[in-house]
């Protein structure tokens, strides 16, 4: 059974090191493939040197697009979805394979632990992307948003093509339990980077309103 981790990575040089290296050490791995979205630094590099097959994009087309190609790149059953800037705290994924390879679930969630006065935003999103998952499926979900995920190859494969920007989580959660899929969320300590409330988080969280808006048109 193996089992492929898929980093879509951008601009990630800071952190790429410490995820790979983290993601390595998970039992089960067969291989971790970052997916270097168009990088304009040493995302690449460093990820190779770290010891992740890299596969390089031309340019930058988004993260959907990065998933799709890592698939195609890989025959392996199970996949394990990390975001590149979760650093040492890839560990904790851990939790999230033994379900899925043991046929408990067919997706694995991350929960991330809430640390009170951390973020600077409203939730607004995550309700939106709750609510209409929940409309769509008649399943609710704590974490519809969350990007850490461990799945059998058929679950990805149902939701493609993929919803485009932030929306690609609502979309796989839909067409995932649209299709039959079982769902488990799983609490972790996982962490990463924090959109804060200047105006670039305000301009990041309307960007993922938009692109979860778009997503769950879909499935009207």
């Amino acid at each position: 059974m193996s089992l492929c981790v898929l980093i879509p990575a951008y601009n990630e040089a800071d952190r790429i090191t410490e995820t790979v290296t983290a993601a390595l050490t998970l039992e089960g791995v067969s291989e971790v493939l970052v997916i270097d979205d168009g990088s304009q630094d040493n995302t690449a590099t460093i990820a190779e040197q770290a010891g992740a097959r890299v596969l390089r994009q031309p340019q930058n087309q988004g993260k959907a697009a990065a998933l799709t190609a890592g698939f195609h790149a890989t025959d392996a059953a199970f996949l394990l979805l990390l975001d590149a800037d979760l650093g040492a705290t890839a560990r904790e994924a851990t939790a999230l394979i033994s379900p899925v390879l043991s046929g408990k679930t067919d997706m694995t969630i991350a929960l991330f632990p809430v640390i009170p006065g951390r973020g600077g935003g409203m939730g607004l999103v995550v309700r939106l992307a709750r609510s209409g998952v929940a409309r769509a499926t008649g399943q609710t979900l704590q974490a519809p948003l969350s990007g850490q995920r461990c799945l059998r190859r058929e679950v990805l494969q149902s939701a493609f093509p993929l919803a485009t920007g932030f929306g690609i989580e609502t979309g796989l959660n839909i067409a995932a339990l649209r299709a039959g899929f079982r769902l488990l969320e799983v609490p972790t300590t996982m962490d990463h980077r924090v959109t804060q409330n200047d105006w670039r988080g305000k301009l990041h969280r309307a960007r993922q309103l938009r692109d979860v808006a778009k997503a769950l048109l879909k499935w009207r």
